[in-house]
């Protein structure tokens, strides 16, 4: 459940992401399980440096959830992640 106060903070946050970081939230929104980083590069024209520079900004932001197996696959935090879906999707 997302109120008004959650959204406009998060609002602000999502405004504050570079248009790379944005770019790769909204993918990650798409799906409820964990991406990989090679899923990722698929998806969005972007070069794999300026995918792994904002995967790390993310993380940073504690924006994303990481997991390390076989690949190193991402997904957003729950509430962000539907954030995202209802708020910043065209």
């Amino acid at each position: 459940l997302l109120t008004e106060d959650i959204k406009f903070r998060l609002n602000e946050l999502f405004d504050r992401l570079s248009s790379i970081e944005q770019q790769i939230v909204v993918e990650l929104s798409k799906s409820n399980q964990f991406v990989s980083r090679e899923d990722l590069r698929q998806a969005l024209s972007l070069s794999s440096m300026d995918l792994i520079n904002g995967l790390q900004s993310l993380t940073k932001r504690y924006l994303l959830r990481t997991v390390e197996g076989d690949r190193i696959s991402f997904n957003l935090s729950p509430v962000f992640r539907e954030y995202v879906r209802t708020c910043c999707q065209d």
